[in-house]
C-alpha cells in the first residue's frame, strides 16, 4: 500500500551526483554532516546561499539549510527582504525542473496540439477527483494554444483502490487517451493489467513535494497547485516566459 506524505524520508530512494557549491574541504565536512540527516543518499546540490555561512541542501525538490561548521540545520523559507524573492520556492522549482527532465514521456498519457508545440505542462492527476475532471474539460483549449499536456499517476487511494485499478486499466490500454476520456467522463473501461509506472509516479510526486490532485507543473518548474481554467494557466506560462527573458 503506498504511503503518501513521507516527505524526506523518500529522498533515501533519490540518488544523484551532488554538486559543489562550496570549497572542497567544506563540501566534505557538509557531506558528512548532512549523511547523518539523510543516510544512504547522495545530495542533488550543496550549494552557498546569500546568506553568509548558510548553505543550501537540496534533494529533488525538497531542501534544508545548514550551517558552514555543520551544526546547526534549518527547515524553512528564506526569503530575500528588498524584492521579497522565496529563493527557497525558486531552488525548488529548480529541483522539480530537473525532476521532469529525467521522466519519461512513455510512461505518461499524452494530448499534443494538433499543430506545433508551444509549451508543455506535466499534470499529476487521480481520475477520481472532481477537480482533475474538470482539468480534464480545459484539456482541447490547451491544445488549441499550442500546449501539449502530459499525465502523470498519482492515485490518492493507494495500491488496490478502485481509483486505482482503473489508473491500471487507462495505462495498460491501447489508446490511452481515448480510455482517459472516458474513465474522467464516468465511463467504464476493461480492467487490465500490466506494468505500469505508478510507485516511480507516486515518489516523484512527493520527492516534487505534491500531496494533492491535480497538480500542474510548468517546464520551468513551478508548482499550480490544485484546478485552474485554460486562461489562468496561459497566464501563469506566459508570466514565466517573461521573467525568464
Amino acid at each position: 500500500m503506498y504511503r503518501y506524505g513521507l516527505s524526506l524520508v523518500l529522498v533515501i530512494l533519490l540518488v544523484v551526483p551532488a554538486v559543489a557549491g562550496a570549497d572542497a574541504q567544506t563540501l566534505r565536512q557538509l557531506q558528512e554532516r548532512v549523511s547523518l540527516l539523510v543516510p544512504n543518499a547522495e545530495p542533488s546540490s550543496i550549494q552557498e546561499t546569500p546568506v553568509k555561512g548558510l548553505y543550501e541542501v537540496r534533494y529533488g525538490a525538497q531542501l534544508f539549510y545548514i550551517s558552514a561548521d555543520g551544526q546547526y540545520v534549518l527547515d524553512g523559507e528564506l526569503v530575500e527582504l528588498d524584492t521579497r524573492r522565496s529563493l527557497t520556492s525558486e531552488a525548488r522549482s529548480v529541483g522539480r525542473r530537473d525532476m521532469l527532465t529525467g521522466m519519461d514521456e512513455s510512461g505518461m498519457v499524452i494530448y499534443a496540439p494538433k499543430g506545433r508545440t508551444e509549451h508543455v505542462i506535466t499534470v499529476f492527476t487521480d481520475v477520481d477527483c472532481p477537480y482533475c475532471r474538470r482539468l480534464h474539460e480545459e484539456v482541447p483549449a490547451l491544445n488549441e494554444q499550442g500546449v501539449k499536456v502530459r499525465y502523470v499517476m498519482f492515485p490518492r487511494s493507494g495500491e488496490g483502490s478502485p481509483t486505482f485499478r482503473k489508473m491500471v486499466g487507462i495505462w495498460c490500454a491501447d489508446d490511452r487517451a481515448g480510455a482517459m476520456d472516458r474513465v474522467k467522463d464516468g465511463k467504464n473501461i476493461d480492467e487490465k493489467n500490466c506494468e505500469t509506472p505508478v510507485r516511480e509516479h507516486v515518489i516523484t510526486g512527493q520527492m516534487m513535494g505534491i500531496n494533492g490532485t491535480p497538480a500542474i507543473l510548468l517546464e520551468s518548474g513551478d508548482l499550480i497547485p490544485g484546478y485552474r481554467p485554460a486562461g489562468d494557466i496561459m497566464e501563469m506560462i506566459r508570466h514565466v516566459k517573461s521573467v525568464q527573458r
